[in-house]
């Protein structure tokens, strides 16, 4: 059987087993796509979660849109390292010196002080995973702003690896206040427009062709389909660093192969290489040996380096991000492969079953054909 063929018997025994309800696939080897494979419903279930009936659940198709989740994050990265290309940030100051909102919280937690972009972008801030600011009666986006950015450390800047959605909406803040341009208009600008990709990735896509995901959420929507599914992203407006983003699975592996390439459209070499290169050891010091004995994995400005768990068994020199709502994306430079899988796992509810395998296995035939 051949890769295509293999491939889409995945994607169907995925489905048919329950482990997602939709999923594409979208593989480039040696620089060369494979057709955009597609198994499932892209809405299954009604508000509530109630099964819709047949005629009313809708397929999913190879340029359905997917919540990419946290695989915004890298998108993120590239964009904050476009200001830095431009002189508007630096890597290594202290976020307190350009973002006083950040800066304000200070007094009572002197760490911050020390806080840099760098810190951020690899989860190396001691600052919290999430932000559950969003469960309070917020007006409008400048209060939340303010409550995300009030979020006290965890702990001391650059002593431990710790996942955080908080780090990524704090780089945001600081690039809207020092371009003073809206975080959705920079990506638009810096990322999305430079890779030409026309739609295929966005912030405000058509609810009628994208995968829906949970029915009935902690924050009280019944259905949530063609808006982020993210709290803190939504209480942000929806166009958020940690989270936001929308994709087709041909836009997301576009996204996959200029990160191959080096974005030679976007960053000059040295800022191109920091999305290659692990940064862990650089920010953790001492601590290094430690965080990655739990951690298992490396980390540079935005993507995850060798996480086997989903990425598989050869991927040690892979790159590339997941997301909650079951996507994710992987690009190898050696082995000159992409391969970007979406799904909507979270569809009815965010308690179903895990997508890993599913990701292992669809990344393992890859790496086999290859």
């Amino acid at each position: 059987m051949d890769l295509t063929g293999k491939l889409q018997d995945l994607l169907g025994a995925a489905v048919g087993q329950g482990m997602v309800p939709s999923a594409v696939c979208a593989v480039a080897l040696d620089g060369e796509a494979l057709p955009v494979l597609s198994a499932g419903q892209a809405l299954r279930f009604g508000a509530g979660g109630a099964l819709l009936p047949a005629a009313e659940q809708v397929p999913a198709e190879p340029g359905t849109w997917y919540d990419l989740a946290s695989v915004t994050k890298p998108f993120s990265a590239v964009a904050v390292l476009a200001l830095v290309r431009d002189g508007l940030l630096d890597l290594d100051e202290p976020v307190a010196a350009r973002l006083p909102a950040f800066a304000a919280a200070g007094a009572a937690d002197p760490g911050k002080q020390l806080v840099t972009l760098r810190h951020l972008l690899t989860h190396t801030s001691g600052l919290p995973g999430i932000w559950d600011g969003w469960r309070q009666p917020l007006p409008d986006r400048r209060a939340a702003l303010a409550s995300l950015l009030s979020v006290p450390l965890a702990a001391e800047p650059g002593t431990g690896f710790s996942y955080s959605c908080v780090g990524y909406n704090t780089a945001m803040a600081l690039a809207e206040t020092a371009t003073g341009t809206a975080w959705e208009a920079l990506i638009q600008q810096l990322v999305l427009d430079p890779l030409e990709q026309d739609g295929d990735i966005t912030f405000r896509p058509d609810p009628g062709h994208c995968a829906a995901t949970e029915c009935g959420t902690p924050d009280g929507r019944a259905l949530v389909r063609g808006e982020v599914h993210d709290e803190s992203a939504h209480a942000l407006g929806g166009a958020a660093a940690n989270a936001g983003l929308f994709g087709t699975a041909s836009g997301a592996l576009r996204f996959a192969e200029a990160l191959r390439g080096g974005f030679p459209e976007i960053l000059p070499g040295p800022l191109a290489d920091l999305l290659w290169q692990d940064q862990l050891d650089l920010m953790l010091g001492p601590a290094a040996a430690e965080a990655r004995t739990g951690v298992g994995y490396g980390q540079s400005l935005g993507l995850r380096i060798g996480q086997l768990g989903w990425m598989g068994a050869d991927a040690a020199d892979a790159r590339g991000h997941n997301g909650f709502t079951g996507t994710c994306f992987l690009t190898d430079r050696q082995r000159r492969l992409s391969v970007v899988l979406l799904t909507n796992r979270v569809h009815p509810t965010r308690d179903g079953t895990g997508v890993v395998p599913l990701q292992k296995a669809v990344s393992e035939a890859v790496y086999a054909a290859a």
